[in-house]
């Protein structure tokens, strides 16, 4: 059984495309389970929710997509020197979306839960404890991750929030960051994907990157006059 997932697209329509077609090249798969912060940032949100919606994908819950329900900053997340960017950012993309996607976006599960002959698959886009979770990090301590992550009974817990692919081996289950397609840590062009393989033996777990032209992004930016904000720079 071979899943693929990831996370964190921000409205980036151009990486979401590119990691879309690289996901065809992979072949067969059981399921793509997308793990929420699906278009607030990007230039073209709504084209982005409507590509999301065509390929009939798994689609999770972020603390983005929550704060697009909410119509401000509800998890306080951003600096103070950034935050009235945020909240016009918010705005702006709630007008982008209209009232029947942001009902769908808001309405969207928190996780992805599946059996496999190696233990269960647990998706979700921060935490079992919550979407804006932040106990998973590389920087988190053992403590912090047990607090986070233990007692789910799932083999693999795969989630986004971080930006940042990497494995992390517990005495509870593997977790896995699968990054963000279209706001990397690094600024770069280049978006994130992860396969999950189950075997009789075991979870492989493949991190995978492709990178997409940022000049789409970058146009469609300014032809819909969308508001400048900290992570602009990153997702376009």
């Amino acid at each position: 059984m071979r899943f693929a997932l990831f996370s964190d697209i921000h409205g980036n329509l151009t990486a979401l495309r590119a990691v879309a077609a690289a996901i065809d090249r992979a072949g067969p798969l059981e399921a793509v389970v997308v793990a929420g912060d699906l278009v607030q940032g990007g230039p073209r949100p709504r084209e982005t929710w409507e590509y999301l919606i065509e390929h009939g994908w798994t689609l999770l819950r972020g603390n983005e997509d929550e704060a697009l329900g909410a119509d401000r900053i509800i998890h306080g997340e951003y600096p103070p020197r950034f935050r009235a960017a945020a909240v016009a950012q918010i705005t702006w993309t709630r007008k982008m979306l209209g009232g029947e996607v942001l009902q769908r976006l808001t309405g969207l599960r928190e996780s992805f839960r599946v059996a496999t002959p190696a233990g269960d698959l647990l998706v979700v886009h921060s935490s079992p404890r919550g979407t804006n979770d932040r106990r998973g990090g590389q920087h988190n301590s053992a403590r912090e991750v047990v607090d986070g992550y233990a007692g789910t009974g799932a083999a693999v817990i795969a989630f986004g929030h971080f930006h940042s692919n990497f494995v992390r081996a517990t005495a509870f289950g593997l977790l896995v960051n699968v990054a963000s397609v279209g706001l990397p840590l690094d600024g770069q062009p280049i978006a994130n994907f992860t396969l999950a393989t189950a075997t009789s033996d075991g979870w492989i777990i493949e991190q995978r990157q492709v990178p997409y032209d940022r000049g789409d992004e970058l146009a469609a930016a300014a032809r819909n006059e969308m508001p400048p904000w900290p992570a602009s720079e990153a997702t376009s």
